[in-house]
């Protein structure tokens, strides 16, 4: 049985409005999550610095940027699939964070 054929489901319609806050906070979330690893980095010591790392996260957030507008504004389909895709990068780069770099 396919939901999208029975709207007694999503009455209100709400799924649109769920898909598109669900897209617009993992887009953020994504992008601000690299880019605090990138200032994180940066502010590390000379003798713990990766220069590497930091120009990775530092493009990695221009990319998401990048990638987000990249989706048109009513294409609730691509944008539920790119939840669930960044969602998981989502979750490792926290996990990164909160166990590889301390808070400022």
């Amino acid at each position: 049985m396919k939901e999208d054929n029975y709207p007694i489901y999503d009455p209100l319609g709400m799924e649109i409005f769920l898909i598109d806050e669900g897209f617009e906070s993992l887009f953020n979330g994504l992008a601000g999550v690299y880019f605090r690893l990138y200032y994180k980095e940066s502010k590390r010591p000379d003798s713990m610095r990766d220069l590497e790392k930091e120009a990775l996260f530092y493009k990695r957030f221009k990319e998401i940027r990048r990638l987000k507008s990249s989706y048109q504004y009513n294409d609730w389909m691509l944008k539920r699939g790119a939840i669930k895709i960044y969602s998981i990068e989502l979750r490792k780069m926290i996990e990164i964070e909160l166990s590889q770099y301390s808070t400022l």
